[in-house]
């Protein structure tokens, strides 16, 4: 044993003529190799279990802006076209990992994000003053770009596909609502967090499991809002709101056409520090090709600026002001038989 000692520490090691032992040059490379490995691993582990922190968190408790989020089942709606030449079928896609092998994946050709946006423009339209009937008609959409459902089946880590509850916002289409600061400035963006496929193989065998939508994807939403301002036909109401992240989901349904399927009931995660969860969304939407969707984004790329705030929104906080205008919507959505 001693010998085998001798013949590895030999290996690695000389005598200078001081009699004293030194590294030889190969060895002080392996080490350095090794250390780097160290540390780009931890990295990556780090940067893992933050990503995974945002999808798994505890949720909170959330304020009134929760009470106009109903929950049944209609139609949907579909309308986007893609660039020429884009695929329009999901089986010519390509959803690749990031740097961080996991389920949610990256979507190649990048022109396949162009119908997703356009539907991410209409939801960004309706929390920033636009009528759900005014943000279909200035983006181009027969009708709205939404599918009310109780639940929808989406790819977990360690749970394989599972059922989880969504909300979705009220469909009448002349209610209209905005998220602001306390200065009345828009305070909402979104950043996508991956897509995956609904369907799994299993031996030698395709399993679906995502029923019409081949592919979803999720979309963190931001609202740094601490008011929603709530108006239909004469009545507006202010609601204080707590600066919530919340993640929305996006199905597939075909020629180009991308629809909101709902949010997710759980997580919803407090936003404590804003500057802190903007760098985390540009490093998200970044990781998976993309960028933060935001009103600047909106003006930029569809030239849609937010609707001007009701006159004296901050004092509209009359409860029968709400009570009609959550009447309004319930008799909405009991008159179109949802």
């Amino acid at each position: 044993m001693n010998s085998l000692w001798k013949t590895i520490l030999d290996g690695l090691t000389y005598k200078d003529l001081a009699g004293h032992r030194q590294l030889r040059a190969y060895s002080v490379i392996t080490i350095a190799v090794l250390i780097l490995l160290i540390l780009v691993g931890g990295f990556i582990l780090f940067r893992r279990i933050q990503l995974m922190s945002s999808v798994e968190a505890a949720p909170i408790p959330v304020s009134i802006t929760s009470v106009l989020e109903i929950v049944p089942t209609t139609t949907p709606q579909t309308v986007a076209v893609y660039e020429p030449g884009c695929p329009i079928d999901p089986g010519q896609w390509s959803l690749a990992d990031t740097v961080i092998p996991q389920n949610y994946k990256i979507i190649q050709p990048a022109c396949v994000y162009e119908g997703l946006e356009k539907t991410i423009a209409w939801a960004l339209a309706v929390r920033n003053g636009f009528s759900r009937a005014e943000a279909t008609s200035a983006l181009g959409f027969d009708e709205m770009p939404m599918k009310k459902l109780d639940q929808v089946k989406i790819l977990t880590d360690t749970k394989g596909p599972l059922d989880i509850p969504v909300s979705f916002i009220p469909t009448n289409p002349d209610f209209t609502e905005w998220r602001v600061n306390t200065n009345g400035e828009s305070s909402v963006a979104y950043a996508l967090r991956g897509c995956f496929r609904t369907s799994s193989i299993v031996g030698n065998r395709l399993e679906t499991w995502g029923g019409d939508y081949p592919v979803i994807c999720v979309v963190i939403e931001d609202s740094e809002n601490t008011s929603v301002i709530y108006q239909l036909g004469e009545h507006v109401y202010t609601s204080p709101a707590i600066p919530t992240r919340s993640f929305l989901l996006f199905g597939y349904a075909g020629d180009g056409s991308w629809v909101w399927l709902g949010t997710q009931s759980d997580p919803k995660i407090e936003i404590d520090d804003a500057a802190k969860y903007a760098n985390d969304r540009l490093t998200i939407a970044t990781l998976y090709d993309s960028q933060p969707w935001d009103m600047k984004w909106l003006k930029s790329r569809y030239q849609l600026e937010m609707k001007a705030l009701p006159e004296s929104w901050m004092t509209k906080t009359d409860e029968m002001d709400k009570q009609a205008i959550l009447s309004g919507l319930n008799e909405f959505v009991e008159g179109s038989g949802s």
